[in-house]
């Protein structure tokens, strides 16, 4: 990144590039300015009624920790997460991976009060011992994982 961006520009970041990717698929979808834990409405195609939105937290984040075995990207989500959708962020790769709520409560490990965190080693530095590795990801992965979650678009 060519500049260091606060967490708010970070976190806005990933919101556009949710809503870029949504848009691609022909949905149709809106920033909230509220923090309520829902950060996009849209407005689904094809066989999802015209009149229902759906509501979609969205988590960005960047690569941390230093050596191999030690870098990961990790999203946390209270467990009351009021969406029903996550969409998390790789913000330093712009990919993101979109998850029904129940889906990513499956594949999310407590993390204490109330806190739910997703994490998992970027591809160049993973190592065989992380109990999650984006590879088992890939039907959420960016358009797939849009289709996934909207129906075929």
């Amino acid at each position: 990144m060519p500049k260091e961006l606060t967490t708010t520009q970070k976190g806005r970041c990933g919101e556009l590039l949710a809503q870029y990717m949504l848009l691609k698929h022909g949905i149709e979808s809106a920033h909230l300015t509220t923090d309520t834990g829902i950060d996009l409405v849209a407005y689904p195609r094809n066989d999802w009624p015209k009149d229902r939105p759906v509501t979609i937290q969205v988590k960005t984040s960047s690569h941390r920790g230093k050596g191999k075995e030690e870098k990961w990207v990790a999203w946390t989500l209270p467990d009351d997460c009021p969406a029903n959708y996550v969409c998390v962020v790789d913000l330093e790769r712009n990919k993101l991976w979109f998850f029904t709520l129940a889906d990513f409560k499956a594949n999310a490990m407590h993390a204490g009060k109330g806190q739910l965190n997703l994490w998992w080693p970027p591809p160049e530095d993973d190592y065989d011992n992380a109990p999650r590795h984006e590879k088992d990801f890939l039907a959420y992965e960016g358009d797939k994982g849009i289709c996934k979650a909207f129906g075929s678009t």
